[in-house]
């Protein structure tokens, strides 16, 4: 019997079910749909089916709540020049890594009463996918940053990353950021960007 899967990008375990419920050892034939390239597993029970899909697009499915975040972001954004070895997000759920033939996918948890600040929706690319906007992404990888002492501890960390801030930050995703997240690296984030003149509107 010759299968032809759907043109879906994803297939999940339910959906290969269905897939294949007229084959005697549905397993079996998904295992070596496996070995031929067919399908290429994303983590267990979820597959992608073409190799040619943009991996940021499937961190949110391997692997959610969450949104793309951190580095991956601010490269996304032109905010940083290097470029990004793995997809990195945030979640409110605990800290987890998967790798699969896409790459390497990291998710570090951020406070929940963040979480939906900044947040963005992107459609023009293979599936719909969340991104942290330039703030959001900012503030995400400030508030991990450990050592900071001081607002010019930011300041230096900001030259350091070589930051690109001509778009300016928004205020007021900075000021909700500042009160949910509870650390004193993204009050002194908001002082250096008010000082500084960082901030739109």
């Amino acid at each position: 019997m010759q299968l032809f899967l759907p043109a879906e990008p994803l297939l999940d375990t339910t959906r290969m079910r269905h897939v294949l419920r007229g084959w005697a050892d549905p397993r079996g034939k998904i295992a070596r749909m496996l070995e031929t390239g067919e399908l290429i597993a994303l983590r267990r029970g979820l597959y992608a089916t073409r190799r040619e899909l943009d991996p940021r697009c499937l961190a949110g499915p391997i692997y959610g709540p969450s949104y793309v975040s951190f580095e991956t972001a601010l490269a996304w954004h032109g905010m940083i020049p290097e470029g990004v070895t793995e997809i990195l997000s945030a979640t409110v759920k605990r800290a987890a890594t998967f790798e699969n033939a896409f790459g390497r996918f990291r998710y570090l948890a951020v406070p929940k009463a963040a979480y939906p600040i900044g947040v963005s929706r992107i459609t023009g690319s293979d599936l719909p996918f969340l991104i942290a906007s330039p703030t959001k992404a900012l503030v995400d990888r400030i508030a991990r940053e450990p050592g900071f002492r001081s607002m010019a501890d930011v300041g230096r960390w900001m030259e350091e990353m070589r930051m690109d801030l001509e778009s300016g930050l928004d205020r007021e995703e900075l000021v909700g950021c500042a009160e949910c997240y509870g650390r004193p690296a993204v009050r002194w984030l908001l002082r250096l960007a008010s000082k500084k003149g960082w901030i739109d509107g």
